[in-house]
């Protein structure tokens, strides 16, 4: 067998040979000149499939120089017009509106609730989800290089990293990105094109705000920059800042308590009965078993915590849930829609070209986002309660009395005490070191270095010091009739006594004993080293269609994360539940040796019927600390009958290397609220061997399935205790993927480009590691099986003689498979007239025809096309006005209604949902923008994003199918001086 040094030595040493015999005989055309910033009255490039020059560029997808319109692989780009034409300062909001990227996370979805528990550094990070097949598998660059993540233990780069105004364009592809950019490419790449060769100064400001007065925005950049040298060198300076004000639940009226809605499991449903449905939406939803007032047990009375008769809602025995009553409202629970933003960026780019031979250019960069959350509450699951307490009511304290008692226990939410929340400060370095050349007429060099680091501050807010709690709820009488701690240590430590009996009865003058806000942090770093060699074999092998085309080179990359909880929290010091979430200080590392080839051959050009046929080729072999040695590839091919036409293929095979926290993250306590699928009520909302899979499951433990309920489980509302770790016998992922495609430019429609592209990926050995409430999915999984001999049931414990759940492990395995496949049609219109401007119109669209998932060979299919965020339909009609000094922007984003339930739940199950139910509706977002130009170097817009106002459809989901925030206003100026 050959060591991983020998193999190493294989690679560079292949990588070089090629290198130094192609050395001879290729030419590359001269790199473009990108094109400095246009007058702000002036008219924006066009966009179609790529941005274009004019020139060859290196195009996403590959490094050989060619035409955009010679790209063998779908692309869709938007420029820097497009982004500030939609008035979204935040980049992932707007390239939501990407066919390709509708579930990416945005701030909405990494705060509040959303947070998990016992998880750190992730709250309001913007995360690029490409094709729906996960963060963890799109590959995202600035200028054909990685960048360093943004989340512990992952390589997910956080979109927030990246300077809004320094982007020139941005480029979606779909392909087998693997073999030209190397792993995590699995479903394409994003690719961030900045701005290069700035002369003047420009600024922009813009300050939005939704109508209702809140969620508001303030954004402003600067950039100076400054040519040189007779245009040979250039510096530029650039700033950001961005400030987003939080947005909660309770501040829209429509998604409070008293008004939202929730599809639960009813009562009396009877499938032989028309009219008769299983779920239904219901208001003023509860969690049984506890009370935001306090609820106190003795013997067979029920106390709530002012005194009074407790009044429990009505009971879904199939749900788990309340309705009404005096438990505590589920609403209260949702915590933040939007977090509060506070972002620095500032980026340097300079660079000199000495000669055609030897051009030196760096970049640097530091960013600094500041984002604060708060989610629920905490609660007292019970607090032990001495009957001297003062605070006791006295009907209660009668009762416990007669009952012999010496003691009371209180169940209670506190919904008096500060909400928990997390505060994550993320620090980005990033450098990159380029030197390039011409070796010779037919070859160019490049050789770089990036190092990239993000440092994450991820402060817990309002945790309560266990002891300290304990302490303050332990009150007696002081001298003076006065209520004081019992303990006089804790008096003189600042003690202030806590009264949980009632609704709005602890003191906020004893927060400062008890809450605490424990620091912990974790630190990722990113080195890579590429050197390559691209041109052409154009002195000794030409084609009817030209030179053969040719990039090689090789690449070393070194990744690691480390992550250093409070010793507080490993200490356990922390009140009650969160004894389950003891983190664990956990370091991961890995390095890759990799090199790669890429080959363009253009067989015949300009010639009847053959205006252009060319194939090609691309290669990767990489070899891993961790998993040992992937290959990539991917063939293509481009045939244009006529300059009209051009048609375009590919295949390819793609790899992902498990991450750092899939492999290392250590044993790390964690706990979870399980709505049990072999509850009797959930049987039938799963696959087809769900229910004979939950009859076997429970009989096997000594349960009864025909009473198992939630009603009937003392443990429905309690957090089950349990574990996540990662797994160091991951293998990579494989992916195969092929796309075709058809670009028309008719001549007879000048301005006109239509492209319109199928994709096909299909990935194996997937890494299974559930989204979401991933402890209720894995139960969910183990019972949806074909068998309960499957991985998944091994991570579900349960208690012996009932077979209700009181523990799991999360742990990853390449046991999933994936496939999705659709089509996107991209078209963009120039018409100039004479006498009423230019009008500019572009069209995308998507249409999603697989998405589907495996969760382990043999398993039935779970099919995602048509659920939240993954819509079957969906496109971006944004039509642009010129005339003259002013410019209207129109955007109308669509997708059409997606279904509410999964397919698991509706097939074969007519009664499962009122029609007028089963889908939320459609997204119809019209956004509008006019901006006026005072000369050419000044000019102010104003618009509106959700200009009909429309609001989330009802259900738990607080966005779908649109922001909760509602119509949005913005105003902003824009100036520019000096080169152009």
């Amino acid at each position: 067998m050959m060591s991983r040094i020998d193999r190493r030595r294989v690679l560079l040493a292949g990588a070089t040979l090629f290198a130094a015999s192609a050395a001879h005989a290729q030419t590359v055309p001269p790199a473009a000149t990108p094109t400095p910033d246009a007058p702000i009255a002036a008219t924006p490039t066009p966009v179609s499939d790529t941005a274009s020059t004019g020139d060859d560029i290196v195009v996403t997808g590959s490094r050989i120089r060619r035409p955009d319109y010679e790209a063998p692989n779908p692309i869709v780009s938007f420029g820097a017009a497009d982004l500030q034409q939609s008035g979204n300062t935040n980049v992932t909001n707007f390239l939501q509106r990407v066919p390709a990227l509708t579930n990416s996370l945005d701030n909405t979805r990494t705060a509040g609730s959303n947070q998990v528990d016992g998880s750190f550094g992730q709250v309001g990070l913007n995360l690029l989800d490409l094709r729906g097949l996960g963060p963890t598998r799109t590959l995202v660059l600035v200028n054909g290089r990685r960048h360093v993540a943004g989340q512990p233990d992952t390589a997910a780069v956080d979109i927030n990293a990246i300077p809004t105004d320094l982007i020139e364009r941005v480029d979606v592809l779909t392909g087998a990105a693997s073999a030209v950019y190397g792993a995590d490419g699995v479903s394409g790449v994003v690719n961030f094109i900045m701005k290069r060769d700035f002369d003047g100064l420009s600024a922009r400001s813009q300050f939005g705000i939704s109508d209702r007065g809140d969620a508001a925005n303030r954004f402003a950049s600067l950039i100076a920059g400054r040519n040189f040298a007779g245009g040979r060198a250039n510096v530029t300076l650039a700033y950001e800042y961005n400030a987003d004000q939080p947005l909660a639940n309770d501040d829209r009226g429509y998604l409070s308590n008293g008004e939202r809605q929730f599809f639960v499991n009813v009562d009396g449903y009877d499938p032989t009965r028309a009219g008769s449905y299983q779920k239904a939406p219901l208001g003023d939803l509860r969690y049984p078993y506890s009370s935001n007032q306090g609820i106190v047990y003795i013997g067979d009375q029920t106390f709530r915590g002012d005194g009074a008769v407790y009044t429990p809602g009505r009971f879904l025995a199939n749900d788990g849930y309340t309705v009404g009553g005096d438990d505590t409202p589920v609403a209260g629970y949702i915590g933040d829609i939007y977090p509060r933003t506070r972002r620095h960026a500032v980026n340097a780019l300079a660079h000199f070209d000495a000669s055609d031979a030897f051009k030196v250019s760096v970049e640097g960069k530091f960013v600094q986002s500041t984002v604060t959350s708060f989610s629920g509450y905490g609660g007292n699951y019970p607090a032990t309660i001495a009957l001297d307490n003062p605070f006791i009511p006295t009907s209660i304290l009668n009762a416990a009395r007669a009952a012999g008692l010496t003691s009371v226990e209180v169940n209670r939410n506190n919904f008096d005490i500060p909400r928990r929340g997390e505060t994550d400060r993320r620090r980005t370095w990033r450098g990159v070191v380029d030197i390039t050349g011409r070796l010779t007429d037919h070859a160019s060099y490049d050789v770089s270095y990036t190092y990239g680091q993000t440092d994450v501050r991820a402060t817990k807010l309002n945790d309560r010091l266990s002891a300290n709690f304990v302490e303050a709820l332990d009150a007696v009488r002081g001298p003076g009739g006065t209520i004081v701690c019992r303990s006089a240590t804790a008096r003189a430590a600042g003690c202030v006594p806590v009264n949980t009996f009632g609704g709005n009865t602890v003191d906020s003058a004893s927060f400062a004993y008890y809450l605490r806000n424990p620091e912990s942090n974790a630190r990722i770093t990113q080195h890579v080293a590429n050197a390559s060699l691209s041109g052409d074999f154009g002195q000794f092998l030409t084609l009817p269609g030209g030179p053969v085309a040719f990039a090689v080179g090789g690449e070393y990359r070194r990744e690691s994360s480390r992550f250093t909880p409070a010793q507080a929290l490993v200490d356990n010091l922390f009140y009650q539940y969160d004894e389950y979430i003891i983190p664990t200080p956990s370091t991961g590392r890995f390095d890759v040796w990799e090199a790669f080839g890429e080959l363009n051959a253009p067989l015949i050009k300009d010639r009847p019927f053959f205006h252009l046929l060319s194939v090609g080729a691309a290669g990767r072999h990489s070899d891993y600390s961790t998993v040992g040695s992937t290959r990539a590839y991917q063939f293509n091919g481009i045939w244009a009958p006529i300059r009209a036409i051009s048609l375009r293929g590919s295949y390819g095979r793609s790899v992902r290397a498990p991450n750092i926290g899939e492999l290392f993250r250590p044993t790390t306590g964690s706990s979870a609220f399980f709505s049990d699928p072999c509850y009797v009520g959930n049987r039938n909302l799963g696959s087809a061997t769900r229910a004979a899979n939950c009859t076997t499951l429970i009989s096997g433990l000594g349960g009864n399935p025909a009473t198992f309920t939630a009603q009937n489980n003392p443990d429905a509302t309690i957090f089950i205790p349990g574990s996540v770790s990662g797994n160091p016998d991951l293998k990579a992922e494989v992916a195969r993927t092929w796309t075709a495609g058809v670009v028309l430019r008719p001549d007879f429609v000048p301005g006109l480009s239509i492209g319109v592209d199928w994709y096909d990926i299909k990935l194996r050995g997937a890494i299974n590691n559930p989204d979401g409430n991933a402890a209720n999915s894995i139960a969910e999984l183990c019972v949806d099986q074909p068998t309960l001999d499957n991985p998944f049931c091994s991570q579900i414990s349960r208690r012996q003689g009932t077979g209700f759940i009181n523990g799991y492990t999360i742990r990853p395995a390449n046991v999933a498979a994936f496939r999705t496949a659709g089509a996107e049609l991209n078209v963009a219109y120039r018409v100039r007239t004479a006498g009423i401007g230019t009008f500019d119109l572009r069209l995308v669209g998507g249409y999603l025809d697989t998405l589907e998932q495996i969760a382990t060979p043999g398993a039935e299919i779970e099919n995602n096309v048509d659920q939240i965020f993954r819509p079957k339909w969906n496109a971006t009609f944004s039509p642009t006005w010129i005339n003259g000094a002013l410019t209207v922007s129109y955007n109308l984003r669509w997708q059409n209604g997606v279904r509410r339930f999964s397919r698991f739940e509706t097939d074969g199950n007519a009664t499962l949902v009122d029609p007028r139910y089963f889908r939320y509706k459609a997204l119809w977002q019209h956004d509008l923008q006019a901006q006026v130009a005072v000369g050419e170097d000044f000019a102010f817009y104003g618009g509106v994003n959700n200009l009909a106002n429309q609001k989330p459809d009802i259900g738990f989901q607080t966005n779908v199918p649109i922001s909760p925030v509602g119509r949005y206003l913005y105003a902003g100026a824009k100036l520019r001086f000096g080169g152009r």
